[in-house]
């Protein structure tokens, strides 16, 4: 069987503060880099937050005039419908109208025929 070689001795203590230096500065750069990528992200965030309402307000915008436009389409049936019904208000009274008067006429013309035949019959009894 082969042995498994003992490692090394550690080393020298005068080159570990050494080491150890560049792992300070390694772990600070890798700090700095990840509070610039974190400012970036949240910068990239802002920047989607801004396009977001704006996007939102120009839909809102969309949306209230379309509302408008609905309004003013119905508001204008609304109106066209008040006058189809004013006209035939109109017309409806005219017939009532013209049908009243025909009516008064019949019942005075329809009198004045009974006062002459009322007339003739007492005529005819006096004789």
């Amino acid at each position: 069987m082969t042995e498994i070689p003992t490692p090394k001795s550690s080393p020298p203590s005068e080159q570990l503060p050494w080491g150890i230096s560049y792992l300070r500065e390694d772990i600070q750069d890798l700090r700095q880099d990840l509070r610039e990528s974190i400012q970036e992200v949240r910068q990239e965030v802002q920047e989607v937050r801004q396009d977001l309402r704006q996007e939102i307000q120009g839909v809102r915008q969309e949306v209230r005039q379309e509302i408008q436009g609905v309004r003013q389409e119905i508001n204008g049936r609304i109106d066209e419908t008040n006058r189809r019904i004013d006209d035939r208000y109109e017309l409806l009274l005219k017939r009532i109208d013209s049908r009243f008067a025909w009516t008064i006429t019949t019942v005075i013309a329809l009198g004045g025929l009974m006062v002459t035949l009322v007339g003739v019959v007492v005529a005819v009894f006096k004789t």
